[in-house]
């Protein structure tokens, strides 16, 4: 993992420092999201997420976006109660479908990203007083490709709504046999450029 970082460390310097480097605009950026949903009395779900993000323009429309994505879910039930944990460290290509002057302004992403998800479901043992739980773990982490697609709306020239789709994948890993699983996720937020 190590490894990885330095190289995304080495690919961002030689972009911010390159001489094909013309726009020279840094952009941070949050995202996040919440739901919480009642099903009854005893049964909900909660999810919720924030991202953080720093890209920087490297030509005038594309930029190297570096993020952090922290998230919680939780479920609860008469049956068992569960609790899933996300965190994603990714390193993104973003091309911006428009030109300068626009107010809306589509991009597209690429890149790949860390990510490390853990789901602990806690089972109580029939009978039990106090109660005593059974736990299950089951946990990933590892690389994934990503994609995304969005827009940003300019109120003025520093300031902009955001909201996009982004989409990864299951963690690649050569020794497993398990299929591929796609996570999705809709966001939105604000955004500043300098």
């Amino acid at each position: 993992m190590m490894r990885t970082w330095t190289l995304a460390f080495t690919l961002c310097s030689l972009l911010i420092w390159s001489p094909i480097s013309q726009a020279g605009v840094f952009e941070i950026s949050t995202t996040g999201s919440y739901r919480k949903t009642n099903f009854d009395a005893t049964n909900s779900t909660a999810m919720e997420s924030l991202t953080g993000a720093i890209a920087y323009y490297f030509w005038e429309l594309s930029a190297l976006q570096m993020s952090y994505t922290r998230g919680a879910a939780s479920q609860v039930q008469p049956q068992y109660t569960a609790y899933q944990t996300f965190e994603a460290y990714g390193v993104d290509i973003l091309i911006t479908v428009a030109n300068r002057e626009s107010i809306l302004k589509p991009y597209i992403k690429a890149g790949v990203a860390y990510t490390a998800k853990d789901l602990r479901t806690f089972i109580p043992v029939p009978g039990s007083s106090p109660i005593i739980y059974n736990t299950l773990t089951v946990q990933s982490f590892g690389l994934s490709p990503t994609a995304g697609l969005g827009f940003k709306l300019m109120i003025g020239q520093q300031f902009a709504l955001k909201a996009g789709v982004d989409v990864s994948t299951s963690p690649l890993r050569k020794d497993s046999n398990e299929p591929t699983t796609y996570d999705f996720a809709l966001n939105g937020g604000v955004s500043f450029m300098f």
